[in-house]
């Protein structure tokens, strides 16, 4: 299969967007149980930011692999700091599966974002 290099850093937005919106059921749970805490403005903040990248990400090609390149190396920061000092304050946003999923999340961007530039009209073979 075929896909523009350009290509990638769009899916990227566009999946950490809607990923993040759905969050909304986590944080709509976790509120429900606990009532508002420190894990509740993570999941909001994950909420906002997909919202943010939704309404001006979507189809805004000079976002994209800036996007992935800020978001990659932000959340790459918050999973070496959650490897570092798990389960920090007790939060979960410090636990392994969120740190895993940090991690994911930030090298995958970070790879997207700097070696996967458009250059004409550049393609990269996925195997499947």
């Amino acid at each position: 299969m075929k896909i523009k290099k350009n290509n990638l850093a769009m899916l990227y937005t566009r999946f950490i967007g809607i990923a993040f919106i759905l969050v909304v059921a986590s944080l709509a749970l976790d509120y429900s149980k606990f009532g508002f805490r420190a894990e509740t403005m993570h999941k909001l903040f994950h909420v906002i930011l997909g919202i943010f990248v939704v309404a001006f990400g979507w189809s805004n090609e000079k976002f994209w692999r800036p996007f992935a390149i800020i978001n990659g190396a932000f959340f790459t920061y918050v999973a070496v700091f959650g490897f570092l000092f798990p389960n920090f304050g007790g939060l979960d946003a410090f636990n392994l599966v969120d740190t895993i999923l940090h991690s994911l999340v930030g090298i995958s961007g970070l790879v997207i974002g700097i070696f996967f530039r458009k250059e004409k009209e550049d393609y990269v073979m996925l195997k499947g």
